[in-house]
């Protein structure tokens, strides 16, 4: 034991962790610094996290919930407390972060987000998660040319990596649109093997953590070629460079690579992070040639799996009655309109098909919102080219007609 100089006092080290500014990757690594410490430096056995923070974000919380997984498998106990602010608590109640955080919190109460955290276990549950997430941005952000394709096949090849290449077979995924700013992010995560031994399983040659998550970004570099060609993570990338102002990370093991503001950083973190964590940032304002980002390859667009599904070629169908449970309001209605102008310019030689289908009553205001403001927008030809309207009946129809004529020909009036 360490002898102590007259006058010289012992300062007990609090199980209390505080975690101030905000929760975001550089705050998830200041609370695993100090988790670090208390567990193996200072030999705790149980530790109370207080979440003392500004804000909060995926790419903080997500490492956070995996790491505190980690620790609770070893037998550590951890308590988490909530932050104060009861904008925050809503915050975290609605991204479903809590019961995550710490299974034994109570659930506040609150709207969870269609983008909340989500977790899969399966292709099945991928795919229909997946699913999920494409159609709720659909309606939230307007995408410029070959945003949404690249979004798509992100998600799906990120994603997919966890099942195929963590050992673990699951992990979490959270997809974040913020129309206000054109940003749409993509964190994945899963508490596995990790990118570097995975790949210094077939690639021997590469001992730093760091070096071996910049190998597997190379096109071909699979530790698995009977499950694929190694163009998930370098595809990403490539789709990131694309996208001019996009963001790509990769924290895994001790190592980390990103592509940031125009140039990659590389650089070795401690303590290791037990798993990978994946997060892509996107421009949707600023356009992206999927096929040039892609080395000539056209993957299969959303359209043709949601939208397309038994349609002749160059027809899409929607269907309002599965788009909302009333059809009285404009917000909901702009929604909507956000939706149908993204598969419009996703498909841009197709037709599209508004079947209303299960629909009794609609409102004008509603009708306007998405119907007589898509014809100010595509002008009346275009309009009348690239939508079709199925199985209206006569309100509907009458409904529909009066505010698409009541705007042009208001739009008529102003141009005079």
């Amino acid at each position: 034991m360490q002898s102590l100089e007259k006058g010289e006092a012992v300062v007990p080290v609090s199980r209390q962790i505080i975690l101030y500014g905000d929760l975001n990757w550089h705050g998830f690594q200041r609370a695993q610094k100090l988790l670090h410490a208390r567990f193996e430096t200072q030999g705790f056995a149980d530790i109370e996290l207080r979440l003392d923070v500004g804000n909060a974000y995926p790419n903080g919380v997500i490492p956070l919930v995996l790491l505190l997984e980690s620790y609770r498998q070893q037998g550590r106990e951890i308590g988490v407390v909530l932050p104060e602010a009861e904008r925050l608590v809503r915050l975290f109640a609605s991204n479903d972060w809590i019961r995550h955080l710490d299974p034994r919190l109570v659930g506040t109460s609150g709207v969870r987000l269609a983008s909340a955290l989500h977790s899969f276990g399966s292709d099945e549950e991928l795919n229909e998660l997946i699913n999920r997430e494409i159609d709720a941005v659909l309606g939230r952000v307007t995408f410029a040319e070959g945003v949404a394709q690249a979004f798509e096949w992100t998600l799906n090849e990120i994603a997919g990596n966890v099942l195929v290449h963590s050992g673990v077979g699951a992990g979490l995924m959270q997809v974040v649109a913020m129309p206000q700013t054109h940003h749409l992010a993509i964190v994945v995560a899963d508490r596995g093997t990790g990118i570097p031994e995975t790949i210094r399983r077939a690639y021997p040659d590469y001992p730093n953590d760091e070096a071996a998550i910049e190998h597997a970004l190379q096109k071909g570099v699979t530790s698995r070629p009977d499950f694929g060609q190694g163009k998930g993570l370098t595809g990403a990338l490539e789709i990131v460079k694309e996208n001019n102002r996009g963001r790509f990370e990769i924290h895994s093991g001790k190592g980390y690579v990103g592509w940031v503001d125009g140039r990659f950083a590389i650089k070795s973190d401690f303590p290791p992070f037990p798993g990978t964590v994946v997060d892509v940032q996107l421009d949707t304002a600023h356009a992206i040639d999927v096929s040039r980002a892609l080395w000539g390859h056209q993957p299969v667009s959303f359209t043709e799996t949601l939208y397309g599904a038994g349609m002749p070629e160059g027809v899409m169908r929607l269907s309002l009655r599965q788009e909302a449970a009333s059809f009285g309001n404009r917000i909901t209605a702009a929604r909507i309109r956000t939706k149908i102008e993204n598969l419009l310019s996703s498909e841009p030689g197709s037709v599209l098909e508004i079947d209303f289908s299960g629909v009794d009553l609609i409102a004008s205001s509603f009708a306007d919102e998405i119907f007589g403001k898509l014809a100010i927008k595509m002008g009346v030809i275009r309009f009348s080219r690239r939508l079709r309207f199925l199985n209206l009946n006569n309100f509907c129809h009458s409904v529909t007609d009066d505010v698409v004529q009541a705007r042009m020909a208001q739009h008529v009036g102003k141009t005079a």
